[in-house]
């Protein structure tokens, strides 16, 4: 039998298998303020299992860092609060999820 479906351990994550959702910049954050909203939390709900790992999108930590319009945040309250509508669908599906920090450096449209 494979591994691939077996459960393994990852840190503190007892995962129920070694399939992970890599991080796919999809560009859905709300405008004006690059705000995660309610169609990137059906989008990661949807994809959620009992003990399934995603990684999400490429998110900036700083408005000095954005690079592509529509690329979601975590530097304002409001960002935060987008992502923790997130976290839960997630969560409430029994699932994981990490972010993926992103600065784009002198790639910036700021």
């Amino acid at each position: 039998m494979s591994k691939l479906y077996s459960p393994v351990k990852v840190g503190a994550l007892n995962l129920a298998h070694r399939i992970v959702q890599a991080p796919l910049t999809r560009l859905r954050s709300e405008q004006p303020g690059d705000v995660p909203g309610d169609l990137m939390a059906e989008h990661y709900g949807q994809r959620a299992s009992r003990g399934g790992l995603q990684i999400a999108e490429a998110t900036t930590v700083s408005v000095l860092g954005r690079g592509y319009l529509g690329a979601p945040g975590i530097y304002s309250d409001d960002q935060v609060a987008g992502w923790r509508k997130i976290t839960d669908a997630v969560h409430a599906k029994g699932g994981y999820i990490f972010l993926q920090i992103w600065h784009v450096g002198r790639q910036s449209h700021v």
